[in-house]
């Protein structure tokens, strides 16, 4: 038996940081963490005081540094090819074959030779998919697991050379965002199984790997220092859903589940759900943890899944070509969203607007583009115009005046007694409809009315102050359920 505190490092690292299962070389046979721990023990326990002692960091990192180094491993990242053999294939002892058998092969040789693991990983045949608690676990963890690899081995199946890098398949798809995102060291083999350029890490941003991980930015939309430092967490919202927009998955609800370690949030494998369903719950479970406004920095078509909401997205492309101007603000420590019964409760700048576009009866609603503008002194509107599909005249008579207001959410919080909300120079705003039922709006005090509906609207609202910063009535802030 070795030492106590580096068994229990081992048993944690094994248990909570390693996958549920893996290959051991060069037989190829599936171990479970049991299987993995048993097999690795006698290394652990070879382990001394004095290899602690002479270790230059402190004795908790020594440990885990020494048991990382004897549990290291491969992980596979690629493109499913035919035949790929899967976990009851590898349990059977059956003779395999194929395209996807041939790519296994290959990864477990270079893993061995070329990175001398005894340990690899793939998606194929490591997880046991007819388990749902298996393969549950294996999506909410699979972040980490590319994370705790000592090589990510990224199979290019349509490359031959740099020079067609940018167009393989891999960068379409939705899982290989944070296969690329969250290995330490990321190396891309060809076509053949050769190396695609002399560096031991794709991702090192010496002077001479920068052609690479030009054409990996270039591709993906995700800068150079992004891909080498990504911290996972629920900020930078609005950025990090746009890496991830155009790219498509075999089953619909995994564009939101291959996003859940990006953002490092957790959220219950659901298949059948839908994918608007799923990616409401993702956005939810941003917002429980997170007070950044890019979260709420999105246009187009809202999810159709809560009753009386619209202020959930409905893919990660409703964030494309959203604008940064709430980073010229500090985030405010205080922001709070909640979902409850009657829609997403937030703080928001209530600006009434007056529709001022002509209605031609018997229409009811104005189609297509539709101007709005203010009137208030500090916040002088003239025409601001907004596309949609539709924006409805809700009061048939009169001007029509205060039905519409814009919520603007990139304000902050002056600190001290006055605690007014100041905004930039540049404000980003939702187009708000209040709800049919409510009183006369003109006759109210507008932090009366709390119950709106996010306007669906094609582009981004934004509109230009005239000072570089404005502060404004502290009325204006109103808690309201969109």
């Amino acid at each position: 038996m070795g030492l106590r505190d580096v068994e229990d490092a081992f048993t944690r690292y094994v248990f909570d940081e390693m996958p549920v299962r893996m290959l051991h070389l060069p037989d190829m046979e599936l171990l479970d963490r049991d299987a993995l721990k048993r097999l690795y023990q006698p290394h652990i326990d070879r382990i001394t005081e004095e290899n602690l002692q002479d270790h230059p960091i402190d004795r908790s990192a020594a440990i885990e540094e020494m048991v990382r180094e004897r549990l290291k491993y491969a992980i596979l990242s690629h493109r499913w090819l035919s035949l790929e053999p899967s976990f009851q294939d590898m349990k059977s002892g059956k003779i395999l074959d194929g395209p996807g058998w041939e790519k296994l092969k290959k990864f477990c040789d270079v893993a061995s030779k070329v990175y001398e693991v005894e340990l690899v990983w793939s998606d194929t045949c490591c997880i046991d998919k007819t388990s749902s608690s298996e393969l549950d676990e294996s999506l909410r963890c699979m972040f980490r697991w590319y994370r705790n690899a000592s090589i990510c081995i990224a199979y290019l199946a349509g490359t031959n050379s740099i020079d067609g890098f940018h167009d393989d398949e891999w960068f379409t798809r939705g899982w290989t965002l944070q296969e690329l995102l969250a290995p330490r060291i990321i190396r891309f083999f060809r076509k053949d199984w050769e190396p695609l350029t002399n560096h031991t890490n794709d991702k090192d941003g010496h002077a001479t790997n920068q052609p690479i991980l030009n054409i990996i930015a270039g591709v993906t939309g995700i800068s150079s220092h992004d891909l080498q430092t990504f911290v996972p967490g629920p900020f930078q919202v609005d950025t990090r859903m746009v890496w991830a927009a155009d790219r498509t998955t075999t089953r619909s609800e995994d564009v939101a589940y291959s996003l859940m370690g990006i953002f490092d949030v957790s959220i219950p494998i659901a298949y059948g759900e839908g994918a608007q369903r799923a990616f409401f719950r993702l956005v939810g479970a941003i917002m429980q943890v997170s007070n950044d406004p890019g979260v709420l920095n999105w246009a187009g078509k809202p999810a159709q899944i809560h009753k009386l909401s619209t202020a959930f997205p409905s893919t990660p492309a409703c964030y494309f070509g959203h604008p940064d101007n709430y980073r010229s603000l500090a985030v405010d420590e205080q922001r709070e969203f909640a979902l409850t019964n009657r829609g997403l409760r937030m703080d928001l700048l209530l600006i009434p607007v007056d529709l001022v576009t002509r209605l031609i009866p018997p229409a009811t609603s104005i189609q297509d583009r539709a101007t709005f503008r203010c009137n208030l002194n500090a916040f002088k509107i003239s025409g601001l115009t907004v596309d949609g599909p539709s924006f409805p005249v809700l009061e048939r008579t009169g001007t029509n005046r205060y039905a519409y207001s814009l919520g603007i959410i990139n304000y902050t919080m002056i600190q001290g007694e006055s605690k007014d909300p100041i905004l930039p120079k540049s404000c980003i705003a939702y187009l708000l409809m209040r709800l049919k039922g409510t009183r006369t709006f003109a006759k109210m005090a507008l932090s009366v009315c709390q119950d709106w509906k996010k306007v669906e609207t094609r582009t981004f609202i934004t509109f230009d102050l005239p000072q570089d910063y404005t502060v404004a009535k502290r009325s204006l802030l109103t808690t309201v359920w969109i």
